[in-house]
């Protein structure tokens, strides 16, 4: 069997550009690697014809985000186009929680949930010629609908999954960027998350189950990975759950002496209680966390079901902040948001010494609590603008006004006034420590970086704050 796998073209109204390795697809092809396969990375190779020529697959699947799903749809009429014949298949997030969207005639066959044995079964059914209808947790394309075989809750063993195969995406290796421009690899350590967050739904993807890979096997994959890459991004949902875990995961790198450093996501609950463990980490090779703060207000993390307090934020940003350990801090701004919220989320951040800040626009994305619950409130259904910066919610403010606002929030947090502010609390602080004093942190972004940053996030300042002009709004009287 020839395969190809497709990771789609970037949605044109992404701001954020970085890329990193397609790990879904890399594993999927470990699964089959006695087919031939190959990997096309169409954020960087937009060649697709010329892919299918040189490569004349049997089979070609794609993966797909809510926001890819227009894009992922017209990369398989494509192929159709090319061949009727060739096999069509999509995967991923949004195709579990809304198949029906891809119940047209240049998809075969829709992937539901995690794949790592039906996609093999299925494969090897195909090369056999052999009806896949035994295929559990798939839908099959037919004259009169989907048809969906049997749904069913499988528990995979993270450790007996084969090694991503990396030797297929080799050639794009270098394009794999962070926003800092570090060379990065990508590890899948866990999955799942055993919390139930009303704006997330990977515990649905799971089925509320939260899988761990052993550490042997995490830091063999640690150790196997290219000398050239400069951060190690682990790729789960929630890393630090199991603290017995991630406790010999740090002592395994520092005994085999594997000096590579990593960021992965923290819960800030994980954070306070168990500071020594962030700074074994820390000593381990541990470059930043990613945390979801989520927001400056209890009523709104009570209302997201985050089941945390702004209270536990701050004391975990302090920790960080004292132990050195960088932050990307997330916050999600509500449509709601008044000029004043805007301005005291910004407070906040000033406050908290926040300099690598993301502000997403809360986002119902289908398979949420957030999505079923307000499905009659969305304003905007065309799944192109579900990209966290567009308000698919009405917003209080003026479209216009809220979108120079949001804009603005982001040009002010990383203002070269913040940056220079910082520098000179730290200078001060040399000279005379209080007692609580905390490192003005700049997160490890020079200023370099900064000016780099600004000339190049000018023009999508200017998109951000004309985010209005383009939106597709519906009419909810209608």
């Amino acid at each position: 069997m020839k395969i190809l796998l497709i990771k789609p073209p970037l949605n044109s109204n992404l701001l954020a550009t970085t890329r990193g390795e397609p790990l879904e697809l890399e594993y999927l092809a470990s699964a089959v690697k006695e087919h031939k396969v190959e990997i096309l990375d169409m954020r960087i190779d937009r060649d697709l014809i010329k892919k299918l020529e040189q490569l004349r697959p049997h089979f070609v699947g794609i993966t797909a985000y809510t926001c890819d799903v227009n894009v992922a749809k017209d990369v398989l009429k494509e192929v159709k186009k090319f061949n009727n014949q060739i096999v069509t298949a999509i995967g991923g997030h949004h195709a579990t929680f809304v198949p029906s969207d891809f119940a047209v005639p240049f998809v075969d066959v829709i992937f539901l949930g995690m794949s790592d044995y039906s996609f093999r079964e299925y494969i090897n059914l195909m090369e056999e010629g052999r009806n896949a209808e035994g295929v559990k947790n798939i839908a099959l394309r037919k004259d009169d609908g989907l048809f969906f075989t049997e749904r069913k809750a499988i528990s995979v063993d993270l450790d007996s999954l084969p090694l991503p195969a990396r030797h297929l995406t080799h050639h794009y290796r270098k394009k794999y960027r962070d926003a800092m421009r570090n060379r990065t690899a990508l590890i899948m350590t866990s999955r799942g998350c055993p919390f139930r967050c009303t704006f997330c739904a990977c515990w649905k993807m799971m089925n509320g189950k939260y899988l761990t890979r052993s550490p042997e096997s995490v830091v063999e994959e640690f150790s196997s990975l290219p000398d050239d890459i400069d951060l190690v991004c682990i790729a789960d949902d929630n890393t630090l759950h199991n603290i017995r875990r991630a406790w010999r995961i740090s002592e395994l790198l520092k005994e085999r002496k594997i000096r590579k450093r990593f960021s992965m996501y923290a819960r800030a609950d994980t954070i306070i209680k168990h500071p020594k463990l962030i700074e074994s980490l820390r000593d381990a090779g541990l470059e930043y966390l990613t945390v979801g703060l989520e927001s400056f207000r209890d009523e709104e993390l009570n209302v997201l079901n985050k089941r945390i307090t702004v209270k536990t934020n701050n004391e975990a940003i302090r920790i960080l902040q004292k132990l050195g350990v960088s932050i990307s801090a997330h916050l999600i701004v509500n449509p709601d948001y008044t000029e004043q919220d805007f301005n005291w989320l910004f407070k906040y951040v000033c406050d908290m010494n926040l300099f690598r800040t993301a502000f997403g626009v809360l986002t119902p994305l289908p398979g949420t609590e957030l999505y079923s619950k307000n499905y009659d409130r969305l304003v905007i259904k065309d799944y192109d603008f579900y990209d966290f910066t567009h308000s698919i919610f009405p917003t209080k403010l003026e479209r216009r006004e809220f979108y120079s606002l949001y804009a603005d929030l982001y040009r002010k947090s990383y203002s070269f006034r913040r940056y220079f502010t910082a520098k000179l609390k730290d200078l001060r602080s040399i000279f005379v420590k209080p007692r609580d004093h905390i490192p003005a942190n700049v997160d490890r972004i020079s200023f370099f970086k900064l000016v780099i940053a600004h000339v190049f996030a000018y023009p999508l300042y200017l998109r951000l704050k004309n985010n209005y002009r383009s939106e597709p709004l519906i009419s909810l009287e209608s």
